[in-house]
């Protein structure tokens, strides 16, 4: 590796000069030399160094001048003064500018090597204490939102890069742009590159690293390629995990005139097997995550089925209780009505009694349906009709309240399947939560909608009432939940509405915001389905 490393040798005297570059070329270093502070500077500005060796006293720039001046253009250059007429306050005045040692001339050799030895390590140490500072900070989040900034902005930081572009594999085995650094809003829009397109395709599909110097089109391994924008040097690096492509790291110098060597392609290595680890943490955080949440759900499920049953049971024996009284309230009405003595009027009344003793009768054997798991009918309902039959039962109610009933109901509005009964039911039960909300407003209004989206009949019931409060709005259709007061409502309606509605194939939904009202859709197939069962 010490081919790698490149050493600027600053010195006046050509003899200084000659004897430390040929002792660090047989030492493998590749090594640079200056005849001064400025030449030395205009070097570090164009090229690469990882040390300097330079003597302090120098014609035109003095080595202190100029070591000021490299720390100012690189911190992370180690330096090493010589001279051979230093003094303790000149070396003093090095070391507190950044030099890492000071050595008197005439040279030792072996000691000179074993302070490079050491300035290097060193250099090294600080890069990788960086990329080990920017990995704790990468691991302090478990969320793929947050880490793909922070892993960028590092990148950009650790690769001294102008700018930075994580790419991600999506579902469809795209890379797609994730996260940027440095980057305009112009040229981070987000690129698609399937792989084998461009630069980072061909690295994604060759699954390995490549460093680009130049002008792309002057690189023979991406002939073809347009270059999106002028880039001076590059390292484009997969990101793997468990032989898994998670996908590519860009990182660019466009300002910076110096390329990318070898040595950063190392730390590149290190950085981006952290941001692969992460990327594969935060990924199985991700389904986790969706696990624990898929679990809480069944969780609440399986509480909502424990409350139906008791629903059932409570229903069950509630049917029961009502059906006697109610069977001898029909049956009276109906022997009433086989009497000739009935006055019109009379004979009105006791016909309405019948016909809402049969309603009655309907919920009863609903409840009954709802806690055996019986079938309900299934036939071809008109939605419309059932609507009018459903308003004419509320009617009193409505026009007590004030309430103006609005209809949009197309002709054309296709039939579902379903049982009749049971959808009049849920029409009775949103109309009389509309009603309640509405309690007491002088200009209340319930709008009630239809219209065919797709192969569905949505219908809408809408009303300009209290609204419900967001914290409210996942319990309306829990079993009992009522913010009705004692005595005014069970808390089943909505429950049991929400159940035959899924029966149906359908769903039940709910919008709402507080003073303003709140709507009810309910989207039904139109197109036959399956027999339909009680609501659950």
């Amino acid at each position: 590796m010490k081919d790698q490393i490149k050493i600027l040798v600053v010195d006046d005297e050509p003899g200084i000069r000659d004897l430390l570059s040929y002792e660090l070329c047989t030492h493998d270093y590749k090594v640079v030399t200056a005849v001064n502070g400025e030449d030395a500077l205009e070097k570090v500005r164009k090229e690469k160094f990882h040390l300097v060796i330079s003597d302090i006293k120098m014609p035109k720039m003095g080595g202190l001048e100029m070591l000021d001046a490299i720390k100012k253009i690189n911190p992370d250059i180690e330096v090493i003064m010589s001279t051979g007429y230093g003094t303790i306050e000149t070396a003093v005045s090095a070391m507190k500018m950044g030099a890492y040692d000071f050595v008197q001339k005439p040279f030792n050799l072996d000691e000179i090597f074993v302070i490079i030895e050491k300035a290097l390590e060193r250099s090294e140490l600080k890069i990788l204490l960086g990329v080990y500072e920017a990995s704790k900070d990468i691991f302090s989040s478990v969320k793929l939102a947050e880490l793909l900034p922070i892993m960028a902005a590092l990148s950009t930081q650790i690769l001294k890069a102008d700018d930075v572009s994580i790419m991600l594999m999506d579902a469809e085995g795209r890379l797609s742009v994730s996260a940027t650094s440095g980057l305009s809003e112009e040229t981070r829009g987000q690129a698609r590159l399937t792989l084998g397109e461009r630069v980072a395709g061909k690295v994604a599909k060759d699954r390995g690293p490549v460093i680009i110097d130049g002008p792309l089109d002057k690189d023979p391994r991406f002939a073809n390629i347009d270059s999106l924008r002028d880039i001076r040097s590059a390292i484009v690096f997969p990101l793997l995990m468990e032989g898994r492509l998670l996908g590519v790291l860009n990182a660019n110098r466009t300002v910076r005139e110096m390329p990318f060597a070898a040595s950063d392609l190392k730390y590149a290595s290190v950085f981006c097997n952290q941001i692969s680890q992460a990327i594969h943490n935060a990924t199985l955080y991700r389904e986790l995550d969706n696990k624990v949440q898929e679990i809480q759900q069944m969780q609440s499920q399986l509480v909502e089925v424990e409350k139906l049953a008791a629903i059932g049971k409570l229903a069950a024996g509630v049917a029961h209780e009502i059906n006697n009284p109610l069977t001898g309230i029909m049956g009276f009405a109906e022997l009433m009505l086989q009497s000739e003595e009935l006055s019109p009027s009379q004979r009105e009344d006791v016909q309405s009694i019948l016909e809402q003793s049969q309603r009655c009768r309907r919920i009863v054997q609903n409840l009954l349906q709802f806690s055996r798991r019986k079938k309900g009918n299934d036939e071809t309902v008109n939605l419309g009709p059932l609507l009018e039959v459903g308003l004419q039962l509320m009617k009193y109610d409505l026009v007590r309240s004030k309430i103006e009933v609005i209809k949009q109901f197309p002709d054309d509005l296709p039939p579902v399947q379903g049982d009749p009964a049971q959808l009049e039911q849920v029409y009775l039960n949103l109309i009389a939560n509309a009603r309640h909300a509405m309690e007491g407003k002088k200009d209340g209004v319930l709008k009630i909608s239809a219209a065919k989206e797709g192969s569905q009949v949505v219908l809408r019931f809408e009303d300009n009432g209290c609204g419900i409060p967001p914290e409210n709005l996942r319990k309306v259709f829990d079993p009992f939940f009522t913010t009705k007061p004692v005595g005014q409502g069970t808390g089943l309606g909505l429950s049991i509405s929400y159940g035959i509605v899924q029966q149906h194939h359908g769903t039940l939904r709910v919008e709402s915001q507080v003073g303003v009202g709140t709507t009810f859709i309910i989207s039904l197939p139109f197109q036959p389905a399956k027999p339909i069962e009680a609501a659950a």
